[in-house]
Order: structure tokens, then C-alpha cells, then sequence
């Protein structure tokens, strides 16, 4: 009887100990089990199309509730990630921009420790190629285009010594926050680095310890992902004092003046670099907040007028453009294309902002669209850009968000064979009629216009002329703050460009086509004509093995400021000055000469050259005169073109609407139309026309559009020939009918006898 209730009494204390173990695991894998229950959701959601109301509590980057009598800023991190997921968030296509691969992380191998981590999880696909960051100083004339994404022509950051610091300082107003902002984004970037150390993260970047900024991080906080940059309703969000607070670098304060909770006193920007921030004094300088009472409830809570669908109002602060008119009468003197391209001196053009009321706005904002209708995302925020054959890590490519996918279907690409086994006759979602857009006729247009014309190349960008104006963006220039703007501004961007551009990016995901993705059918990049918008760099470097090398544009500043001696601008004074034609190229030769010499003098490099409309400058023997020398990189200092697919004209309004002549022909606006390499200094090459960046011979398109001017004529003619062929061959066979006839009745009446 004992040994009976001994082994019942261990096998309770194993059943009580399995129970334990079971709970402990059991609670362990709640989260995933709610997840996976709630069709794989970690959060709470409302899951209607109402507007859901946030009343909510406010927290700092400490995790500490805020109260009216707070100073410290809200942190959206800490706020807005207790109910969502802004781990995943946090790598979207506006927030990656900075970081990742493009930072120069290691690719993780599969069985890697560091592929369960949600930046290996989540790659970035940088796609086609975008509008790049242009890092501009009117006082050196340097218009200089980066992106740490893998796109050709366009300079990497670190390669030239600016740090995530300075792209942050430079551009964080420009940008909804997270990348290099965010503390463990610069932590992936640097895994082995402590970059609140500015000696350590001066001898890891190669860089000055007068230029380094990596310790002001612990003064500036991060400049966090701000939800509110685009969920805010319209009006309740004020972009301008966000980027006054980020000039500031007031970063972590940014989302905190930008909603308007309350004052902010005290500036980052003016404690001396070098400053302890563990320092009472220091301390005391940092901003401060004085919350508005009256924007808490007494409950504590604040209320954050915001809405889930994106309002358009907040695209536009980024997304915005502006044309710019040429005096084209000032411009005769240009050599024509075929003209031995020398440097000729700049005439006197003047540049007009076209006035807003002029132009209509987007085919689809007229329907009643808004951007994110087609621009649309998930929780991952992997915005669909919209482009053909886009790739998106979330999942498949939304093929019938594109142009021709939204207009026409998912069949429009397919041959006859391939289009009746094809999913859109199974499939509705696979259908042309999107949105309710209309289905394009493109009656008599040959099917080849389709192989090499993208949608845009007709129906986007700005009403094309004979020569390509001036193009101005939010993201170049500030387009949204308040200020006078001439339309001369750097960078000197022109448009509408017709030239090629692949469907996707041609770097990493062209080149990593594999035999096995060509034998299975996949689809290769294809390069097709689209319209576009294009500058040329212009920077001050060195040459270094046969190639030119651009300089820090903020040590170039340092180095050349009392030899320019620029007060109001490198155009203003140097390019443009109110002189004759050959005391202004006098000016630039002796400015620009001097700025070298203080280059090679401070940075101690032996040759020193200055980069403007695809040409490079370099002092000649003799003084105060420049020279031009040839490179080996000529990428780097050629035109850098990226697409651009709105405004989207009206259909009337498209390319070709009146007829084959419109474009084939001598003045064919997609073909014959011209742009001028353009920049600070006050030397221009020829024109270009559309054609040659096209790669098409000039003669073999005139002697084309001479066909297309008598192809009416020919019509007629050859309808008339045909017709005349046949009535020849109809009177043939009657005749020879008619001879049959009569030959064979003489012989009838002789058997009739």
C-alpha cells in the first residue's frame, strides 16, 4: 500500500512538474499563437473602414508618460509602438533610404544568426531608379547627386566622406525620420563601432576629427520614424517648423513642434561640437518643452487627429514640382548638335517659375484618386511604386497597379498562346478596369510603339517644347517652405527628357539573373523609352589615377571660402555677375583657379579640378586661366537621368493624339526635341537631342520621318494601284471567261445538227 502511494505521489509530482513546464512554454508562445489566430497579427486593429479616434498617452524616449508639466519631447517610438508594429514599420520604402545593404551591411548567409533579424528578414529592393538626394551649396556651385541605394551614375555618401550625420542634418527634413536617424539603424551600419565616440568613428570613416559630428548624436537624439509626418490630417501637421527644428538639429524634437504640443526653447546647433553631453552645462542647454495644457484631457491624454488612408497634402510635401520657362531667344547663338561641341560662353537666358494656375493638375487627382490609391501598402510599408515588373519583399508584385497593369490587365504583355491560359480569364483581379479606369483604344498604333515606349513617354511630365525647361522638386529645392525663388537655383535640373530607362534597377537584381531564371521565361529588364528629368553633377574633386574624385562639399566650403569670396552665391556672383560676356568667363577662371589652388593646398592632393555641365576644370600653366582635361570615369560627370511618371496628361493631350506626324516627324518633340548641359558654370556644350540620347542616328530618323511625311500620298497611291490591279485583273477574267464562252457555242450548234 506505502509503495503504491509512493509511485502515485511521484507520478503527481512529474504530472505537476509536466504542467509547469507546458504553462511556462504555453505563455512563452502566446504572441505567436495570437499572431498566427489572428491571421499572423501581434496587434490590436479595428479592422473597419471607419476612422479610428486616438485619444492616447504620450511617451518620451525614457518610456516615461508625459504630463502638461513634462520638457521632454514625445518619442513616436515609444508612443506609437505600443500599439503598432513599428519594428516592421521602421524598414519601409521611405524610412530604408538610408540604410541597410546601402549602408554596407554583410549579406547574411541563410543559416545565419543575423537572417532572423528583421533587417535580413526585410531586404531592400531598391527597383528603379529615383529621384536622388543632391547635396547643394549655392556658394560653391555644387550640385552633387547621392543615394545609398545601388543605382548607377550617383555617388555613395561614405565614399566621399559624408557621414550619417551630416545626410541626416542635410536631408532629415526631407524625409518622414527612421534610417541613420534612428540609433540601432547606425548600429547595423557600424556593428563594431561606438559612434558616440567620435575619436573611434573618426578612425573607422577615415575622417577629420574637425568634421566628424558623430558625438553631437547624443546631444541632437535620434530623429525617429514620425508616423504623423503622413497620417496627420491636413492642417494638423506643420512641415515647415519640422524642418526649422531638424536645421536645428533639434532632432529629437522634431515630431514634438512639428504637431505643435507645445514651445520649444534652446538649440542643439549652437553647442560647440566636442561638448560633453554627460555635462550639467551642456545639459542645462538642451531644449526644452513647454507642453500646452490645453492639449490634455483629464485623463492625461492627447488626441492625434489622424487618419489610416494618407492624404495627398502629405505627399505633396516631398513629391511636389514646379517648371521653369528659358527665353528661348537668347539661346540662337548655341552651336547645333552636329557642331564641333566646345565650350562656348554662356548667353544671357533669363528663368521664369511658371506661375501655378497655368497647369492642370494629375489626370487621376482630377478623377478624384488620391496618391495612395495607387501608392499603396501593408503594415511593412513597402510602398508600390508603380512601375512594371516591381518587386516587393511583402509579397508579389502588384502587376495591375501599374499603368498598362490598371489600364489594360496582366495579359497586355502576354502572346496569344500564353493570354488563353492565362489567370485573367479565371482570375477578375487579373482584369483591365482597375478603379474604374477606362480601357485605351490606341487604335492604328502598331504593337511595337508598346516593346519600346513606356506609358509615360506619352501621357507624363510636363507639356514637352522644342527644348527642355527647368524642372524644380521638393526634395532639391525645398519646394513647400516660404522663400523667393527665381527658378535659377541649384541644382539645375531639366525635363521632360525622352531617353531610356530600364523597368528596374540594372545593378543587383539585373545582374543577378541566373541561367535558370532565362531558361524558365523569366522576363529580362528591358529598356524602354520614358520620360524623365535630368542633371549634371558639378562638384569640386581630385584626380586620382585618371579619375575624378569628389571632396567633402562641407571641407570644400571651409577650404575655398576666402578664395571665392561668395556672399550671395556662386551664380549670383561668379556665373551670372552683371558684366560683359568676356569679363564674366575672366571672373570664373580666376575664382574658380584660385579655389583650386586652396584645395590642393588644404586637402594636399596634387591635382585639384572643379566639375560643372560634364565638363572638368583644372588650373593651366598659366595663372588665373583653366583648362579643360579628360577623365576616365566619364559617368561620373555625364548627365544623371531619373523618371518621372506625373503629372499624367489627359489622353487628348498625350504624344501622338493627332496622328503619326506628331512624333515622326522633322520636329517630333520625342525625337528633335534638345537639352543643354547645364550648371554653375558659365560654359555650355551643344545641345543634345532626344534622338542621340536615344542612341538613334540622326540621318536614319530624318530619312524615317521623310517616309512618314509622304505616307499619306503613299496610302492613296496604293490604294489607287490596288485598285487599279484589281479592276486589270477583274476585266482579265471576264474577258478570258467571255473567250471560253464564245469558243465553246459554235461547237454546241454543230452537235445540235
Amino acid at each position: 500500500m506505502k509503495q503504491r502511494f509512493a509511485f502515485g505521489k511521484m507520478i503527481f509530482r512529474w504530472y505537476v512538474c509536466a504542467y509547469w513546464i507546458i504553462a511556462c512554454f504555453g505563455l512563452a508562445a502566446l504572441p505567436g499563437d495570437a499572431e498566427a489566430a489572428g491571421g499572423g497579427r501581434q496587434f490590436a486593429h479595428s479592422d473597419s473602414d471607419k476612422r479610428y479616434l486616438h485619444y492616447i498617452d504620450l511617451y518620451d524616449a525614457n518610456n516615461r508618460k508625459i504630463t502638461a508639466d513634462s520638457t521632454t519631447p514625445y518619442s513616436p517610438v515609444k508612443t506609437c509602438g505600443r500599439c503598432h508594429d513599428y519594428e516592421t514599420i521602421s524598414h519601409g520604402w521611405h524610412f530604408n533610404a538610408f540604410r541597410s545593404h546601402a549602408l554596407g551591411l554583410p549579406q547574411s548567409e541563410p543559416n545565419d544568426d543575423a537572417a532572423a533579424d528583421s533587417e535580413a528578414a526585410s531586404p531592400v529592393h531598391d527597383g528603379r531608379q529615383g529621384e536622388p538626394w543632391i547635396w547643394t551649396d549655392e556658394r560653391t556651385g555644387t550640385q552633387l547627386p547621392l543615394s545609398y541605394r545601388d543605382w548607377p551614375d550617383l555617388f555613395h555618401p561614405s565614399e566621399i566622406g559624408i557621414d550619417p550625420f551630416a545626410m541626416t542634418r542635410h536631408f532629415g527634413a526631407r524625409t518622414p525620420g527612421g534610417s541613420t536617424g534612428m540609433e540601432d539603424a547606425r548600429s547595423l551600419a557600424f556593428p563594431d563601432l561606438d559612434l558616440n565616440d567620435a575619436e573611434q568613428a573618426d578612425a573607422k570613416a577615415g575622417e577629420s576629427a574637425s568634421r566628424s559630428q558623430s558625438s553631437r548624436w547624443q546631444l541632437t537624439g535620434d530623429l525617429d520614424v514620425d508616423c504623423m509626418v503622413c497620417h496627420a490630417v491636413s492642417g494638423a501637421y506643420d512641415f515647415e517648423l519640422r524642418r526649422d527644428t531638424i536645421g536645428d538639429e533639434n532632432f529629437a524634437w522634431a515630431p514634438t513642434a512639428a504637431l505643435r504640443l507645445g514651445d520649444l526653447d534652446g538649440s542643439v546647433a549652437r553647442i560647440k561640437d566636442g561638448s560633453d553631453p554627460e555635462d550639467e552645462r551642456v545639459q542645462a542647454k538642451l531644449p526644452k518643452v513647454s507642453y500646452n495644457p490645453s492639449r490634455f484631457n483629464a485623463d492625461g491624454k492627447v488626441f492625434m487627429d489622424l487618419v489610416r488612408k494618407v492624404e495627398n497634402n502629405a505627399c505633396y510635401q516631398c513629391h511636389s514640382q514646379r517648371t521653369v520657362s528659358i527665353n528661348q531667344s537668347d539661346l540662337a547663338s548655341q552651336p547645333e548638335s552636329g557642331d564641333d561641341p566646345q565650350s562656348i560662353e554662356t548667353p544671357s537666358e533669363t528663368m521664369t517659375m511658371d506661375s501655378r494656375w497655368i497647369h492642370d493638375q494629375d489626370v487621376h487627382i482630377r478623377a478624384g484618386m488620391q496618391c495612395t490609391d495607387c501608392h499603396r501598402n501593408g503594415i511593412d510599408h513597402h510602398i508600390v511604386r508603380g512601375f512594371e515588373g516591381e518587386a516587393r519583399s511583402s509579397g508579389p508584385a502588384m502587376t495591375t497597379l501599374s499603368c498598362a497593369g490598371c489600364h489594360l490587365g496582366t495579359d497586355f504583355y502576354l502572346d496569344e498562346d500564353a493570354a488563353e491560359a492565362s489567370v485573367a480569364l479565371k482570375e477578375i483581379a487579373n482584369r483591365s478596369g482597375r478603379l474604374g479606369s477606362p480601357l485605351p483604344r490606341h487604335e492604328g498604333l502598331p504593337p511595337i510603339h508598346f516593346e519600346k515606349l513606356a506609358c509615360t513617354a506619352c501621357h507624363s511630365g510636363p507639356i514637352p517644347g522644342a527644348t527642355a525647361g527647368g524642372i524644380m522638386t521638393s526634395l532639391s529645392h525645398g519646394l513647400g517652405s516660404s522663400g523667393h525663388r527665381s527658378g535659377e537655383e541649384l541644382p539645375s535640373i531639366r525635363g521632360p527628357l525622352f531617353v531610356p530607362l530600364s523597368d528596374v534597377s540594372m545593378s543587383a537584381e539585373a545582374e543577378s539573373a541566373t541561367d535558370d531564371d532565362q531558361a524558365s521565361g523569366h522576363e529580362q529588364p528591358r529598356s524602354r523609352t520614358a520620360v524623365a528629368r535630368g542633371m549634371w553633377p558639378a562638384f569640386w574633386g581630385k584626380m586620382q589615377e585618371g579619375e575624378v574624385v569628389p571632396l567633402p562639399p562641407e571641407e570644400v566650403y571651409t577650404a575655398t571660402r576666402r578664395a571665392l569670396r561668395v556672399r550671395r552665391g556662386f551664380i549670383a556672383e561668379i556665373t551670372k555677375p552683371t558684366l560683359e560676356d568676356e569679363k564674366k568667363k575672366t571672373l570664373f577662371d580666376e575664382k574658380v583657379y584660385a579655389g583650386l589652388t586652396a584645395i590642393e593646398k588644404e586637402f594636399d592632393v596634387a591635382q585639384a579640378v572643379y566639375v560643372s555641365t560634364g565638363k572638368v576644370f583644372a588650373k593651366s600653366d598659366t595663372e588665373d586661366q583653366l583648362k579643360e582635361i579628360a577623365v576616365s570615369n566619364s559617368d561620373k560627370i555625364d548627365m544623371v537621368r531619373w523618371p518621372m511618371a506625373h503629372n499624367v496628361r489627359p489622353a487628348g493631350w498625350s504624344l501622338g493624339a493627332t496622328g503619326c506626324l506628331e512624333c515622326h516627324s522633322d520636329d517630333g518633340v520625342i525625337f528633335a526635341s534638345t537639352v543643354t548641359p547645364v550648371g554653375p558654370a558659365p560654359v555650355v556644350a551643344g545641345p543634345v537631342t532626344m534622338a542621340s540620347l536615344q542612341g538613334i542616328d540622326d540621318l536614319d530618323r530624318q530619312v524615317w520621318s521623310e517616309l512618314f511625311a509622304g505616307r499619306s500620298t503613299f496610302k492613296i497611291l496604293t490604294t489607287v494601284s490596288l485598285l487599279a490591279l484589281a479592276i486589270m485583273i477583274l476585266v482579265g477574267i471576264a474577258t478570258k471567261t467571255f473567250s471560253l464562252v464564245t469558243r465553246s457555242a459554235p461547237t454546241n450548234n454543230n452537235r445540235s445538227r
